[in-house]
């Protein structure tokens, strides 16, 4: 009778530790899925950081370009007057031009008219010796070839003014072809931006997908651990009143602390499992009817270098691999848009807080003494995009 209940004991015992094995071993097939999709988020992090970076360059080499693009536009306007300039000279000189040739005109019909062709000869010959004639020769040749050489020296002056009006119209179609050029340049960056962020959106859903299928893993692990401790503690309900009889109440506690150690262990190994991560980046949303508007704003610099401010945007942006990045308040300038600031470049609204209400903005900076260096201005910024 003794060895029978024995082994009912010993059976029951058995069943017992088959339920927490079976605890055991959910928990760890469910840590392993667990670990595997926490590993997937870790490289979707890293693959968002990497293209934030990237979009960061890339919003310098754009600044970069408007400026030049600012700095051509102007020296063709400056070339443009300049061009205006030279052919009004050019005008003048041509309107001098005429009028000394009209001059010379009526003097050759007054002399013609006045018979002072036959005086000057006359005057010529009744020199009285070689030396005189070389002199009065001359100064007659003098005195008419004047005229002739006043408007050779307004033709020369205007065609120099023609040889510098081409060479200025030359240079502004260089100009034109440079600006040609690097706005080609601008454009293919502007796309690369948006391709990026279209990436980093991607990204960022995916991303939460995963949060979610963590979320909803830990939940299930929970629920089987649930499922599997209440399958234990009723096997060894069962087992301990089929064995009430030869058992002692002592033995069936014994049993009972064995299931609630069980227990107690696999919910300190479960929690340093399967600690949820908060879900830190939604895709920024934009508004493509903003695009080109400007407004006027009030903005304010600051930086994550200063006490209690967090490296992260309320749109997953890490600003200490982006730091181009102004927080805004998206009724009025839409989260994911690109934003020029004058003096400072473009960069993207990709931030949030609960003091920027309307036409407030914050810059972020590097460090805090460029923060400070910036204090608060009024400026007219351009949503690009």
């Amino acid at each position: 009778m003794f060895l029978k209940a024995m082994k009912k004991w010993i059976t029951g015992f058995a069943v017992l530790i088959l339920g927490v094995v079976n605890i055991f071993s959910a928990q760890v097939a469910s840590a392993d899925s667990l670990d595997d999709i926490r590993q997937q988020q870790e490289q979707k992090q890293e693959a968002i950081d990497s293209l934030q970076a990237k979009v960061a360059n890339a919003l310098e080499e754009t600044s970069a370009m408007n400026e030049k693009i600012e700095a051509l536009n102007s020296e063709i306007s400056d070339t443009e007057v300049n061009i205006e300039n030279k052919e009004v000279e050019i005008t003048e000189q041509e309107q001098i031009v005429e009028a000394r040739l009209e001059q010379a005109s009526q003097r050759l019909q007054a002399l013609q008219t006045n018979g002072m062709d036959n005086d000057i000869i006359m005057a010529i010959f009744e020199a009285e010796d070689f030396s005189e004639l070389f002199s009065r020769t001359l100064a007659v040749l003098q005195l008419t070839d004047a005229g002739n050489q006043l408007i050779e020296e307004a033709q020369v002056e205007a065609d120099k003014l023609a040889e510098l009006k081409e060479e200025l119209v030359t240079e502004k179609e260089s100009l034109k072809s440079d600006l040609a050029l690097v706005s080609e340049e601008k454009a293919d960056y502007d796309e690369k931006v948006s391709s990026l962020q279209a990436l980093i959106k991607e990204n960022q859903a995916e991303l939460t997908q995963l949060e979610t299928r963590e979320a909803d893993e830990t939940a299930r692990i929970e629920e089987a651990r649930k499922a599997a401790r209440a399958e234990a503690i009723k096997a060894a309900e069962e087992q301990r009143a089929a064995n009430e009889a030869v058992v002692s109440t002592s033995s069936s506690s014994d049993n009972s602390s064995t299931v609630e150690a069980a227990e107690t262990s696999n919910e300190t190994k479960q929690s340093g499992k399967t600690e949820t991560a908060e879900q830190t980046s939604k895709p920024a949303q934009s508004n493509s009817n903003a695009s080109g508007r400007t407004v006027q704003v009030s903005a304010t610099g600051y930086s994550t270098q200063q006490a209690n401010l967090s490296t992260q945007t309320a749109t997953g942006i890490d600003l200490r691999v982006n730091p181009r990045v102004i927080a805004v308040d998206p009724s009025v300038i839409p989260l994911g848009s690109t934003v020029e600031i004058p003096g400072k470049g473009i960069y993207i609204a990709g931030d949030t807080g609960g003091a920027i209400k309307g036409n407030k903005i914050d810059i972020h900076f590097s460090t805090v003494s460029e923060a400070y260096a910036w204090g608060r201005k009024t400026i007219t910024v351009k949503i690009l995009n």
